[in-house]
């Protein structure tokens, strides 16, 4: 059954986060000047099958989801071109409070050993000085952990973090999949951490990722998950993941469909999205998630609409601590 979202999802210039780029401002006049717009196809590859679910992001610009009624992908209806991505993710995407490369990458380091530790059981079979990309990585911090047992390699578009990621012993290409022609050594583990919602066409990207890995390469991928609404994440509201910058938004079922279909086995995967992926060269068959992501966004919403995230902070508050352990222990 097609998913109806309430008004609020429709109301151009209403912004529910503070904006980073204000729908009128600087970036919003030297986009409609400068940037092209085109489809954006479903990944499954049946056409015709969308409609339409939301149109505005949650800083308020006029942004057209759609829903895949074939497989259950939700992605943006259009989108800008090659070139102005690239020049987006250049001169514009990164927040001014980033600007400080030092704190930036401390804060991307606080979060290394936790991606090192959840793949780390699967890169013991690899020789002692494996090699890492992380494609998109900013300055590089979630290297960080890595740089022992691991060569390292960061790519993004963004050349004002290679001085420090350079600094600490990590190799830079500037570019995104398309470049790491440029990189002799080929990849172990492939990082993509909140990357691949950003790509406008992920089969491409990921195909050409394919043409550099080895049989039993990983990779490890970690995106806003539709599922971990229903958890509380945002606040169980999800106007408030639909963001421009993000082209696709998924969940895990259709997550793990979409790299099936694309020659990859999932090792583990959680609800965030954390998830890390085995290249088998073996590709699998589209599965239609469409009623489960509908399901869990309906629910998320129900969540929301209640204030249930409130209501279990309070009760979390207020209960004494054997009561809270006994509620965690039977459920």
């Amino acid at each position: 059954m097609k998913i109806k979202l309430p008004r609020r999802y429709h109301r151009v210039g209403v912004a529910i986060h503070p904006p980073r780029h204000p729908v009128g401002g600087e970036f919003d006049r030297y986009q409609k000047k400068n940037y092209q717009f085109e489809p954006v196809n479903c990944l499954c590859g049946v056409k015709n099958s969308d409609y339409v679910i939301s149109t505005v992001d949650r800083e308020g610009w006029k942004y057209k989801l759609v829903a895949c009624q074939s497989c259950g992908l939700i992605r943006a209806s259009d989108y800008w071109d090659e070139y102005s991505l690239a020049d987006f993710y250049s001169n514009w995407y990164r927040e001014s409070g980033e600007s400080d490369v030092n704190s930036f990458y401390a804060r991307q380091a606080n979060r290394s050993a936790s991606v090192k530790n959840f793949v780390e059981q699967h890169t013991s079979d690899f020789k002692k000085r494996y090699v890492v990309f992380d494609i998109g990585g900013g300055a590089g911090g979630i290297l960080d952990s890595f740089r022992n047992d691991a060569r390292c390699y960061l790519v993004d578009y963004d050349i004002s973090f290679f001085k420090k990621a350079e600094s600490m012993g990590i190799s830079t290409q500037r570019g995104g999949i398309n470049d790491l022609e440029n990189i002799i050594d080929q990849p172990d583990l492939v990082i993509l951490s909140h990357v691949l919602e950003h790509f406008t066409d992920v089969n491409q990207k990921i195909e050409d990722l394919t043409s550099r890995l080895r049989i039993g390469a990983l990779v490890y991928i970690e995106l806003p998950g539709i599922d971990s609404l229903c958890e509380g994440r945002r606040k169980h509201d999800f106007l408030g993941d639909i963001h421009i910058p993000h082209v696709f938004y998924f969940s895990q079922n259709v997550l793990n469909n979409v790299m099936r279909r694309l020659g990859f086995e999932c090792v583990h995967s959680t609800s965030e999205i954390r998830a890390l992926f085995r290249y088998t060269g073996i590709k699998g068959e589209r599965v239609n998630h469409h009623d489960s992501v509908c399901s869990l966004i309906r629910r998320s919403e129900t969540k929301r609409k209640f204030h249930i995230y409130t209501f279990k902070r309070i009760l979390s508050l207020a209960l004494p601590e054997p009561l809270k352990n006994f509620i965690k222990k039977f459920g």
